[in-house]
């Protein structure tokens, strides 16, 4: 169970910080389940409800700080997504979106970056896909390891390239 004040990681949102536990006077709710109340930390504005009993999968605690850099030391070894099926590419990003997990955010990053660079040697376009699920696993990443790693989300990714950098 979590406190009010910890960081934690929603699988559709992001970090959130736990503003509230207890029981909600909203028409939709329970009112006999506890829920967190989670305020996004980068989408200041909406504020989300989970059960307290709710999915394990769903909200998670931030990564330490110590996993944060070992996950960006293992970058290279993070094994791309296979997808053979292009039919299922789609599903397989979501998947791994919704895993709510670094790791995975990780291999959907490397696999629609290298099919996206693949795609702009030959001279087709940039398939929407690909960039949209990108852009939401890069969101979901930097987020959780600028708050593991106390920094600014927009110098995530420079952070990281210096650490990749020999």
């Amino acid at each position: 169970m979590f406190k009010i004040g910890d960081q934690v990681v929603h699988y559709k949102e992001g970090v959130c910080e736990v503003t509230n536990i207890g029981r909600l006077d909203i028409r939709c709710s329970d009112r006999k389940k506890e829920y967190y109340t989670l305020k996004p930390l980068y989408n200041t504005g909406g504020t989300l409800y989970m059960p307290v009993n709710g999915e394990e999968k769903q909200l998670r605690k931030v990564i330490s700080q110590h996993e944060a850099k070992e996950l960006i030391d293992d970058m290279p070894n993070i094994d791309v997504l296979d997808v053979s099926d292009e039919k299922r590419r789609e599903v397989m990003y979501k998947e791994a979106l919704f895993k709510n997990q670094c790791r995975s955010w990780v291999a959907l990053m490397k696999t629609s970056y290298i099919r996206k660079m693949e795609r702009i040697a030959v001279g087709k376009k940039v398939i929407n896909v690909d960039d949209r699920y990108l852009n939401s696993a890069e969101k979901f990443l930097y987020g959780e390891l600028a708050v593991a790693l106390d920094m600014p989300k927009d110098k995530v990714r420079e952070y990281i390239v210096d650490k990749m950098e020999p």
